[in-house]
């Protein structure tokens, strides 16, 4: 039997990019690639609860990083270099702030297929969820909402792991 996908976002989940401050357990990193340079808060933790959460889930990248996610993400926190990518169409976001759900969602629905899947995302509300109860043919799942300037705390992990071992 196939386990759950855990999509993950990167900005706001990972990295709590609207925290006035550092919070507890992360730290600044600076990130540089060729020509671009990115500021992050990254927390260590967050690699090690991923990585025992893949004995339900599999981590699969649901991130504007896209391939960028495992190259400069993943090796920073402690996750593997190669975890599945969504890759979103070009023009994904265009006429998306008309529906009030993320423009992700029906890329989102599409690449998930059937599959039973967990989305962490600060970009996700009621619409996503109602757009994903309204498509037919998929999996269970929950939508997560993690706040971006706060960052998934052990909190999130609970109900995550809760998740998966009723789902599982």
């Amino acid at each position: 039997m196939l386990r759950p996908y855990l999509l993950l976002d990167v900005d706001g989940p990972l990295n709590p990019y609207r925290a006035k401050t550092v919070p507890p357990g992360y730290r600044l990193e600076e990130i540089e690639e060729g020509e671009k340079t990115w500021r992050l808060l990254l927390n260590q933790q967050h690699g090690a609860e991923l990585t025992a959460l893949a004995d339900t889930f599999e981590l699969v990248w649901a991130t504007t990083w896209e391939d960028g996610a495992n190259r400069l993400i993943a090796p920073r926190i402690g996750l593997p270099a190669d975890l599945p990518v969504i890759r979103w169409p070009a023009g994904a976001r265009e006429g998306a702030e008309r529906s009030r759900r993320s423009w992700k969602t029906p890329h989102v629905a599409r690449w998930v297929g059937s599959r039973p899947f967990v989305w962490i995302d600060d970009e996700i509300n009621r619409y996503d969820r109602m757009f994903l109860e309204s498509t037919p043919g998929l999996g269970s799942f929950r939508v997560h909402r993690v706040e971006a300037n706060r960052g998934l705390a052990p909190a999130d992990f609970a109900v995550l792991r809760a998740w998966g071992e009723a789902n599982v």
